[in-house]
């Protein structure tokens, strides 16, 4: 018997490296707020010392808020069908479906490690759980597949339009109380009108001291522990599991119509291209500008409900598409190899992000927290860039693969034989 191997560098394919390079640098824009601030997603109360701030909150938030956190989905979708793929050919059965469920299971125990020993933000558990919800659809008829985004989506738009149908009504009812005497109200009256009336006005900066969290790494700890749920049973994030699958799918259909070995293969690709990241990147402008200057409007409007339904994941796949074909026609010749050396070791430097923030800004590191304004946040990530891309640079040359990607691999395949097996090419 002839020992399972994992497929050699050579046949890596070469523009998915680069995409998840830009994918892991970019997604540190916006995971960096939940380190840095105690109320990150907040527009208003921390991080702005000048108008500069609100004005990089905004274009940090409509540029890269949700968009790399899908690029990342569907290049996991791409990596499932190509991971399946190159097993079948390699003749080794069933046990194909053995390897990458034992793949799903280690990445799923690294994220809990992550969630629980160094960020519980963590998403790699959640890819795992949607990683075997993708089974059934990888040998689906591309209409099938189509068909499977259609109702994803029709789900998601329901639980939008639901929400706003609530909110609609809560609001009305808030503006037809007003004109009632406060004596007269009655307690859902005004518990309501407490809400919106907090809801609506404009919020001055929050001045308050807040002390680093985790002073020592063991109570660090036990705040992952309080926050993260999946010894609780909750192994994935329940409002991100129908958009993840919908973009992860999607990842499947492009891989499956070769535009990540060859962009031309669609004859129309940078019309096709240019048009998803332009409606992205209008959907995401209207979207994040209400989110940043107009957050105490509400949204009961059900056309902005369906326009805002998902601006992330149109304007991922927008990125997706228009990097793909610029690497393609430009940046492969030139050898942009920084950016694919990181897309090469991206689970080591997804984790080593997140180890290098704790230390930054929690209490048993340099107790940087919520010191600096969204406009400084930049100069942070550019030096944690810098570190991770010396380090990718200096281990790359000693090491044919990252630390957690040379684990994970030997997780995988550990004890896999099969006797057709040959060794791969």
């Amino acid at each position: 018997m002839n020992q399972i191997k994992p497929t050699s560098q050579s046949d890596r394919i070469t523009s998915l490296d680069f995409l998840r390079g830009i994918a892991v640098l970019g997604i540190l824009f916006i995971n960096i707020e939940s380190f840095a601030y105690p109320d990150p997603w907040s527009p208003w109360k921390f991080g702005f010392e000048t108008e500069i701030d609100r004005e990089t909150r905004f274009w940090v938030y409509f540029l890269t808020q949700g968009k790399f956190y899908n690029m990342f989905a569907l290049l996991f979708g791409v990596s499932f069908y190509i991971f399946l793929e190159r097993l079948e050919k390699k003749n080794v059965g069933l046990k194909a479906m053995d390897i990458y469920a034992r793949r799903l299971l280690w990445l799923f125990a690294i994220g809990i490690i992550h969630a629980y020993f160094i960020w519980d933000g963590d998403v790699l558990y959640h890819y795992s759980i949607c990683g075997f919800l993708l089974f059934p659809f990888r040998s689906l008829k591309k209409s099938s597949l189509i068909l499977a985004i259609g109702i994803l989506m029709g789900i998601g738009l329901s639980n939008s339009l639901i929400l706003t149908s609530k909110r609609k009504k809560s609001y009305e009812k808030f503006v037809k109380a007003k004109t009632t005497p406060i004596e007269q109200m009655t307690p859902e009256q005004d518990s309501r009108n407490e809400y919106w009336t907090s809801k609506l006005k404009l919020n001055e900066r929050d001045t308050t001291h807040y002390e680093a969290p985790k002073a020592y790494y063991l109570q660090g700890l036990q705040d992952s522990y309080n926050h993260s749920k999946v010894h609780k049973g909750v192994v994935y994030h329940s409002g991100l599991l129908f958009p993840t699958l919908l973009i992860m799918i999607v990842g499947m259909i492009l891989y499956r119509s070769g535009v990540f070995h060859n962009y031309r293969t669609w004859k129309h690709y940078w019309l096709i291209s240019l048009s998803i990241l332009t409606l992205g990147l209008s959907i995401n402008y209207l979207r994040y500008y209400q989110w940043t200057f107009e957050y105490n409007v509400p949204v009961i409007s059900y056309w902005k409900t369906v326009l805002f339904s998902f601006p992330k994941e149109i304007l991922g796949l927008g990125y997706i598409l228009i990097l793909n074909g610029l690497y393609q026609r430009f940046f492969r010749s030139i050898k942009v190899n920084l950016i694919s050396k990181i897309g090469r070791t991206a689970l080591t430097n997804y984790i080593f992000q997140n180890i290098l923030l704790g230390l930054f800004f929690y209490g048993y590191g340099f107790s940087k927290f919520n010191q600096y304004s969204r406009f400084e946040l930049l100069g942070i990530v550019v030096i944690v860039w810098v570190i991770q891309i010396v380090f990718t640079f200096i281990w790359l040359s000693i090491f044919n693969q990252g630390p957690l990607e040379t684990l994970w691999r030997k997780l995988t395949y550990g004890g896999f034989t099969s006797e057709n097996e040959h060794d791969p090419k």
